[in-house]
């Protein structure tokens, strides 16, 4: 799925793929054909994502964690970079008909090119094959790992979808929600590759922990460039959440140092459909409220207990890269 084309950070993440270049080679190979069938309309589909796909940061944490150990990467890590990736992969196209979305990293969405029935049960299809390729371990720490990933986020799913129709998240709801969301696939990858690596169980809980805190660092980034990058990072336009009426970190902080009136009026305009023309006011407010500050100023924050999350594990390359990651996440799209 990877092809060295990485959204517009290609060069930085490329340099914490070069370790990795060779097993991602044979990640890449095994991937397509763990979703290869006799079945003309997959093979098609399959085709297509591999034209549209993503940066591949969740199969390169669980490659790069896999590589702390002594011996060289194994077939396991390789079946575990398939999993997370696929498990991605299937929540995205699921996420793409349920917001109806037109476009996914710059291309047509699955379901846009593919309508919604085939793009429901391709990524019904792709969710099998985790179990398949999951039960192919015969391990049961892997089954205890994903079937929590996989709830948790299903969860995250259900309670943004509830709560964007009533507008009445909070932060501590928000942060629980990308947690289940996001940061649960981040926990997961770094945890599996740690578990083929061989490494002892405090230094597998240890990468589950660094991958959480990355994961949350990474999703408050994702969401601060929907409203102040320039839509090219995320192959979206700029203020897809708001027109989807999702509250996140930036515009939750501003509400909160607003009255309660202001804060209903804001709310109730992204009740109604938000229009492409407010949007430059939503996020003229967000500034001015100090919302993009104070998310960023928690993104570093939780950037940097990922990176402390990483003391335990013995110095060495990966490791040093691992760090740098986690600085890379928050500075992305600058």
């Amino acid at each position: 799925m990877l092809n060295g084309k990485l959204n517009s950070n290609n060069g930085v993440l490329a340099r914490f793929q070069e370790p990795i270049i060779d097993d991602l080679k044979r990640f890449r190979k095994q991937y397509s054909l763990t979703l290869q069938t006799e079945f003309k309309v997959i093979n098609r589909v399959v085709a297509y994502l591999s034209r549209t796909h993503g940066k591949g940061l969740r199969p390169t944490l669980t490659l790069l964690c896999a590589r702390l150990g002594d011996e060289s990467v194994n077939d396991n890590a390789i079946r575990a970079a398939v999993i997370v990736e696929l498990l991605h992969e299937a929540t995205l196209v699921h996420d793409d008909v349920v917001d109806e979305s037109d476009q996914r990293r710059g291309f047509p969405s699955l379901p846009a090119r593919f309508k919604n029935k085939i793009a429901v049960l391709f990524g019904d299809f792709m969710l099998a094959s985790v179990l398949r390729e999951t039960l192919s371990a015969r391990d049961l720490q892997w089954l205890d790992i994903l079937s929590d990933t996989s709830r948790r986020m299903a969860k995250g799913e259900l309670v943004q979808a509830v709560r964007a129709k009533r507008l009445d998240m909070d932060k501590d709801d928000y942060l629980k929600m990308i947690g289940d969301k996001t940061a649960a696939l981040f926990n997961a990858s770094c945890q599996l590759g740690g578990l083929t690596a061989g490494l002892p169980e405090g230094s597998v809980t240890a990468l589950g922990e660094y991958g959480e805190k990355l994961g949350i660092a990474f999703q408050i980034r994702d969401d601060m460039l929907d409203l102040f990058g320039d839509g090219r990072g995320l192959g979206k336009p700029v203020g897809g959440d708001l027109k989807e009426k999702k509250l996140t970190l930036p515009l939750l902080a501003a509400l909160s140092r607003v009255g309660k009136r202001e804060a209903s009026r804001i709310k109730a305009r992204i009740r109604r459909g938000i229009k492409r023309k407010e949007i430059k006011n939503i996020i003229e407010f967000v500034r001015s409220n100090n919302g993009d500050n104070y998310a960023t100023e928690y993104m570093n924050s939780v950037a940097k207990q990922a990176v402390q999350a990483l003391d335990t594990i013995p110095d060495s390359l990966i490791r040093k890269l691992l760090v740098d990651l986690a600085e890379f996440a928050v500075i992305r799209g600058k």
